[in-house]
């Protein structure tokens, strides 16, 4: 059964990057690599319980820490005082050290960017907008929606400068998408998920690929606004174009795979639609995240008896 678990959460974390999700509907895909990224997390929380609580109960351990380097290298332990389990206890938890480490580091750099944007925000905004958004006196083009609990769209004053009326409206309405759908909270939890699954290779290509697809999917809001694509596109363009000096903790129009986007709007014969070939693998893969999460508990719970019923390995005299 664990095998069988196993593969099926090893093809689900394969499957974005088997499917062609390039011009799939932007939600279904969005949510598919979001669930990749998801059992990506997953995976590697239990790969380190599995090494903390169940490797210590097997024999193999049991005959690796039998060799004791006090009963090897006696005049070093003396002086240095280890001994093999501690080094043995110590190659255990690292994986654990390792995961809680990449946790504590993105959640700070998270918060800090919060903060940074806000500080940002705050000493720059010279005025709002009738239709509710927030003016920033800044050269530069910036298009943006800053904020978690109360997000609001941002605008430059250089944006305001540069952008004609279609380009101008059409960008505002795709930040207005981010805000609507509620990108903000995706990306929250994307990036935590990534610290944990830092180690499993092809982590940092997920996250990129679901931050496209989240971006056509704003993309998508503002043209169901009747939007014209080549305005949006024009605006994108004009947004990556010069490096911003702003604050590169905002979350900006010119993001996420800017030629891909572009050559999609100026393609645009339509909205994509959903098809049930991908609402089933994005609901297979719902059920896997669900089911893996609902047992990660249970499964830490069981390590911990087993790791506390294991014998104590003696070091032969």
């Amino acid at each position: 059964m664990s095998v069988l678990i196993a593969l099926l959460v090893a093809t689900a974390i394969a499957a974005p990057h088997v499917l062609r999700l390039e011009n799939a509907h932007p939600a279904s895909a969005a949510l598919i690599w979001f669930e990749a990224v998801c059992l990506r997390a997953l995976v590697a929380l239990f790969v380190a319980v599995f090494v903390v609580f169940y490797i210590p109960a097997t024999a193999l351990f049991a005959l690796v820490t039998r060799w004791c380097w006090h009963t090897v290298l006696p005049v070093l332990t003396a002086h240095v005082g280890f001994s093999g389990h501690s080094i043995g206890d110590l190659a255990l938890l690292a994986p654990m050290l390792a995961l809680a480490l990449s946790l504590v580091t993105v959640s700070i750099g998270l918060w800090h960017a919060m903060h940074t944007v806000s500080t940002w925000v705050r000493r720059s905004t010279i005025g709002s907008r009738p239709d509710g958004s927030l003016l920033v006196g800044e050269r530069d083009i910036v298009v943006g929606a800053a904020g978690l609990r109360r997000p609001r769209v941002i605008i430059s004053a250089g944006a305001l400068a540069t952008f004609d009326d279609e380009e101008l409206e059409a960008s505002l309405a795709h930040e207005r998408g981010h805000i609507a759908r509620r990108h903000r909270f995706v990306l929250v939890i994307a990036a935590i998920s990534r610290a944990l699954a830092r180690p499993i290779p092809g982590t940092r290509c997920a996250v990129a690929e679901l931050t496209f697809h989240l971006e056509r999917d704003a993309d998508r809001w503002a043209l169901e606004r009747r939007h014209d694509p080549a305005a949006l596109a024009s605006a994108i363009c004009k947004a990556a174009t010069p490096p911003q000096r702003a604050c590169g903790a905002l979350q900006a129009l010119g993001g996420g795979a800017v030629i891909r986007r572009v050559r999609q709007l100026l393609d645009h014969d339509g909205p994509p639609r959903r098809t049930a070939r991908l609402d089933l693998v994005a609901g297979a893969m719902l059920v896997l995240v669900v089911g893996l999460g609902a047992l990660a508990p249970s499964v830490t719970l069981a390590g911990i008896t087993a790791a506390t019923q294991g014998a104590v390995v003696q070091c032969p005299t």
